[in-house]
């Protein structure tokens, strides 16, 4: 019985994490769309701000879709990790700069903490997959 429960937790947690991806990447994809303004602070001056937050509303919204699609799961995973991982560098310099997106400064400290997290959530959805396979 023991076991039997484990699997079942482990299988909860692994449906939990594909709803946390969806709901991440189609939230996020919602807000680039229809309210880039909210994101123009975070992208760096030398870049075209709107230009720049659609286009990266584009994969958010394709891993979103692929990761409810069993076929597709575990490369939207992997693909939602390397992303989290490719806005990394954002969250870290938006601590050190002087005007900061991300404001109070702890809640930018949570923030990077919270990329970490959603980096090991796309990779475990992604490594689940590579082991049945």
């Amino acid at each position: 019985m023991g076991g039997e429960r484990r699997v079942k937790l482990k299988d909860f947690c692994y449906y939990l994490a594909i709803g946390l991806i969806a709901f991440w990447m189609l939230a996020g994809a919602w807000v680039h769309f229809f309210q880039p303004e909210l994101f123009y602070k975070i992208v760096p001056d030398f870049l075209p701000k709107k230009e720049v937050v659609i286009l990266s509303g584009i994969p958010e919204l394709l891993i979103g879709i692929g990761v409810l699609i069993p076929k597709t799961r575990s490369l939207a995973g992997l693909a939602f990790a390397m992303l989290c991982l490719a806005f990394l560098p954002l969250h870290l310099w938006d601590l050190v700069r002087d005007d900061p997106a991300i404001t109070p400064q702890s809640a930018a400290i949570i923030r990077v903490f919270v990329q970490f997290v959603l980096m090991w959530t796309g990779w475990q959805v992604w490594r689940r997959w590579r082991k049945s396979a």
